[in-house]
């Protein structure tokens, strides 16, 4: 092929790709004039869910997100995160229970001569239990010392296996960076997190060094700056790793903390003990009352109107989602929709809403 046809060919196919990227959920996104990219206006095709023709007050702003805020409707954080956080619970799924299919397709595009996986190191169940009776979730400490010397940010995962021959399974710590051992909430699943799960103390299990990012608090860590809330989603195993931002004292004088917790009932909220002490020793932020919100999937409509329906509403129309923060841990199609329509219905800058993958 002559190189001014492959060259025209590429240029077709990187401005196909970049026109399939502006279509989202059947409305297409032109850029108004005068605008930047990332502020969108939707042309006569359009959601009819996330996005109204007619005439909708804006949320509190900057000038230059204005311009197109007829297309965001007013909702508050319980209108879009709650009905997520009760599917996802009823999913089952683990916060990486997608990771392992990813990084395995990764590693087939990456070819024979490539790297095929990390190294595994020995280490040993320090101990184990189930996180409270008749749990399907257990409390799992490992010793790894030289591994948790390398863990720095709350967020941070590792692979483990129990044995050379099982796949790997992604655990995220959840306990507070500079601990001597490593801790985690595993849900008795089939194949390695099952295994481990079936382990005593003083058992062998094999350990990767740390791996992740972690939660990139230092995007939103400025106080003075992010005034208008903070909001933590977590569903199951995912409050693991909030438990350790928590405990390493990350949101130590955060104003207008909120932390939804999500949980199939009452039962099933892990660490619920450490709650008030954690509000005692200003672990969760500069409050006044318990920001801690469990919502249930599983529960009684008298219990379900107690923790949900009667929410307080989160900063209202006066919220200016630039001036908020959102932190979600939870599986892939949890994270996404949040992430989705915290910024789609309610404007928050991409770059305010944290994950750890």
């Amino acid at each position: 092929m002559a190189p001014h046809r492959a060259q025209h060919l590429a240029v077709v196919a990187g401005l196909a790709l970049a026109a399939s990227l502006v279509l989202y959920a059947g409305g297409v996104f032109t850029v108004a004039p005068g605008s930047t990219v990332g502020a969108p206006v939707v042309s006569q095709r359009y959601h009819p869910t996330i996005y109204r023709r007619t005439h909708v007050p804006a949320l509190s702003r900057s000038s230059n997100a204005r311009h197109n805020s007829f297309l965001r409707p007013r909702r508050t954080v319980d209108d879009i995160a709650i009905p997520i956080l009760r599917d996802s619970i009823s999913t089952g799924h683990s916060p990486f229970h997608n990771v392992r299919d990813i990084s395995e397709i990764l590693r087939g595009c990456a070819g024979e001569g490539e790297k095929k996986g990390p190294e595994f190191f020995s280490a040993k169940i320090d101990s184990i239990k189930p996180a409270f009776e008749g749990s399907e979730v257990y409390y799992v400490v490992v010793d790894a010392p030289k591994i948790a010397e390398k863990y720095q940010i709350a967020g941070q995962f590792a692979q483990m296996r129990v044995d050379g021959e099982s796949k790997p399974g992604f655990f995220a710590m959840a306990n507070k960076p500079g601990s001597e051992k490593l801790e985690f909430l595993i849900k008795t699943v089939d194949g390695t997190a099952g295994k481990i799960n079936a382990l005593n103390a003083g058992d062998p299990v094999e350990i990767t060094d740390v791996m992740g990012k972690g939660f990139p608090w230092d995007k939103v860590k400025d106080n003075s700056q992010f005034t208008d809330g903070t909001y933590v989603f977590a569903t199951g195993t995912g409050f693991g790793p909030i438990r350790a931002m928590i405990e390493a004292g990350t949101f130590k004088g955060r104003k207008n903390m909120k932390i939804y917790y999500g949980v199939k009932d009452e039962n099933h909220l892990i660490f619920k003990e450490d709650f008030q002490n954690w509000m005692d020793q200003g672990l969760l932020g500069d409050v006044s009352e318990m920001p801690i919100v469990p919502v249930f999937s599983c529960e009684s409509p008298e219990t379900d109107k107690k923790y949900v329906q009667d929410v307080a509403v989160l900063g209202g129309d006066d919220l200016n989602p630039e001036k908020a923060a959102a932190i979600i841990c939870g599986h892939f199609d949890m994270t996404g929709k949040l992430k989705e329509r915290l910024m789609g219905e309610m404007g928050m800058p991409a770059d305010n809403i944290l994950t750890n993958f």
